[in-house]
This record gives structure tokens, C-alpha cells and sequence, in this order.
């Protein structure tokens, strides 16, 4: 659970707060024959697996419907059912006329599993649920999230899954599984909010940092490096690439798994920037790129922001792995 979602946690009232309204009874009646209460079960999963199951595909037929949709009635269309990272990023998406990869399945209404619920009855409570593109044979990630008692579910969280990776056990319907928050680093080897900056540091160019508190050998990661060696070369003497992630954090969940470690699911921007060196006289820019800033050509430099989803699986022992991501350049300029 993230900063703010702490604090309001700490706030929450009662699940359900029980009234006897006893009618045509004196008052000095009783009521016989009556059990003892039963305890409150604390440990207990706040919907059963079905009750899940329908919030979530009500949410993804709505992500579906609206992931198009471009202008203040796209937007607000999306805010009912998405919220934090995922709403960031099917805003940018429809914003620049395209599916983001994390709701491609959305389009094939593919049916959810329920994977884990949030444990206890306080607020914020989440939902883990999965889908199956069966065209692609790609696994999504969904995290639903109820801030308080009055905030319905959103999806928070929507990342197709890597080729080959899992997702460990979590604490299923009567265990649940609590949330963790990001700097908390009891029983890991590292926190998941440093696990998430380690990474990001791992991942610059062109001077990556060395790190072994996460793995960077998935294909995600190996795409990543590629395309970026495959740009410097493609510029050779006529410009310079430098790119930087940057965790965006405030709206990162994270929940305990069966063996004591961790799923994090939080959000990187890259910032890719191309100066294009003296003596060149410009740079034709290829033409998804040339569709981002708007014009073909730049003669000082080309800047691109992208938004990346990434789920990290820290473990009690070893490095922490990415085992969800996709990316989105989400706007850009040249000059």
C-alpha cells in the first residue's frame, strides 16, 4: 500500500456496524434462546470468489468500452471504472489514439480469475485478478482497489505478464492477502520501493548502474537494452541518446505472498533524449517517433516521455524479479 492509501487505512471504520431495533417489546422483556454473537472473523476475505469475479469483469467491460474514447467524456468515462497508474495510463493512450498494451485483452472481454483478495475488513481493500488473451496467449495482471466504504472498486493496475514468468502463491479466499507498504523491508532482502529504484538505475543509458538486487536478465529488461543499442547505433556520429526511469510511486500496491515475499506493482517514466550532435544537419525521425512530436525532421534535439507499468516479485531470498511490464510513449517533442 502506498503513503496515501496508509493513512487512510489508519482512518477506516468498521466493516458493518450492527443495529437490534426491538419493536412492541417492554422494557422489561428479554430475549431468549438467543446464541452468543459470533466472533468477528478479521482474517476473512470481504466478497466471496464470485462476488470478485463479477466486480471485475463489470470493471474490464468498462475499461473496454471506454479505452478509445478521446475527450473530457473518454476521460470521464474511464475515471468511473480505472484509477492511479492505470488510469494514467489509458488516458495517455487514448490521448494519442492508441490501445495501451496492458488493455489489449480488454477488446476480446476475456473472462477474469479471481486471484486474491486483500485481507481483514478495513479500507483500502484490493482484488488480484487475471485474464487470457487467448490470441496472444498473454496473461494480464488486474488490481482492483476500494479506497473506503463508500468508493467503489477501480482497476488501479492492468500489465500483461512476461513470456515464462509466474506469479507465486498468495494467500487465497479465507487467508487473503494483506498489503504491504513499499518501504517496508521486514523479511526481504531489499524493500520493493528500493527494488523499484534499483531498477530504474539499472536501466540507464548510457551508463547503467550494477545491481543485484534485481534481476535483469527477463525479456522486458532485454528489449529495453536492445532497442535503446539498437537507436545508438542508428545515430552513430549525428546525435547522443540518453534515457532515464524514474519510479512514479504514489499510487504503487504491494501485497504479501503465501511464502513471506512480495508483489509490487508500481510504474516507471523514461525519459528518452536524443541531442543531436554539432556539424549534423538534422535528424529524420523515423515515423512512429515523427508521430509523437509532430514533425519529421529535428536539427537540435527529440524528447519522448514514456509511461512503463512494471510488477516486481521480491522474494525473501535472492533478487527481486520483474515479472509484468509493458510500455507506452506517451508524448514527445523536437526541435
Amino acid at each position: 500500500m502506498n503513503r496515501r492509501t496508509t493513512r487512510r487505512a489508519g482512518a477506516a471504520a468498521t466493516l458493518l456496524a450492527t443495529l437490534l431495533a426491538v419493536t412492541g417489546c417492554g422494557a422489561t422483556d428479554a430475549l431468549v434462546g438467543l446464541h452468543p454473537a459470533p466472533a468477528e472473523q478479521t482474517s476473512a476475505a470481504p466478497l466471496d470468489a464470485e462476488g470478485a469475479r463479477a466486480i471485475a469483469a463489470r470493471l474490464l467491460d468498462g475499461a473496454r468500452a471506454a479505452a478509445a474514447e478521446k475527450g473530457p467524456k473518454g476521460d470521464a468515462a474511464r475515471a468511473e471504472v480505472l484509477s492511479g497508474d492505470a488510469l494514467t495510463v489509458a488516458n495517455a493512450a487514448a490521448a494519442r489514439g492508441v490501445v495501451p498494451a496492458a488493455s489489449g485483452e480488454l477488446a476480446k472481454e476475456a473472462e477474469p480469475t479471481v486471484v486474491a483478495q486483500s485481507r481483514g475488513r478495513g479500507w483500502p481493500r484490493a482484488i488480484l485478478v487475471t485474464t487470457l488473451d487467448e490470441a496472444t496467449s498473454t496473461q494480464y495482471l488486474h488490481v482492483l482497489v476500494s479506497e473506503s466504504p463508500q468508493a467503489p472498486f477501480t482497476i488501479t493496475a492492468s500489465v500483461p505478464m512476461l513470456g515464462g514468468a509466474e506469479l507465486p502463491a498468495i494467500g487465497g479466499d479465507r487467508m487473503g492477502a494483506p498489503f504491504v507498504d513499499l518501504t517496508d523491508g521486514e523479511g526481504l532482502p531489499v524493500a520493493p520501493e528500493r527494488a523499484f529504484a534499483d531498477y530504474a538505475a539499472a536501466l540507464a543509458v548510457p551508463k547503467p548502474a550494477t545491481v543485484d538486487t534485481v534481476a535483469t536478465d527477463d525479456t522486458f529488461t532485454t528489449a529495453l537494452r536492445t532497442s535503446a543499442a539498437a537507436q545508438a547505433t542508428a545515430l552513430g556520429k549525428l546525435g547522443v541518446l540518453t534515457q532515464k526511469h524514474t519510479p512514479d510511486l504514489e499510487h504503487a500496491v504491494a501485497f504479501r505472498l503465501a511464502d513471506g515475499g512480495v508483489v509490487a506493482f508500481g510504474l516507471l517514466r523514461r525519459a528518452d533524449a536524443i541531442a543531436v550532435r554539432p556539424g549534423a544537419k538534422e535528424l529524420v525521425l523515423p515515423a512512429d517517433v515523427a508521430g509523437v512530436v509532430g514533425r519529421k525532421k529535428a536539427a537540435k534535439s527529440v524528447q519522448l516521455t514514456s509511461l512503463e507499468p512494471v510488477v516486481l516479485v521480491v522474494p525473501t531470498d535472492g533478487p527481486a524479479r520483474v515479472i509484468a511490464a509493458s510500455e507506452l510513449v506517451a508524448s514527445g517533442k523536437a526541435a
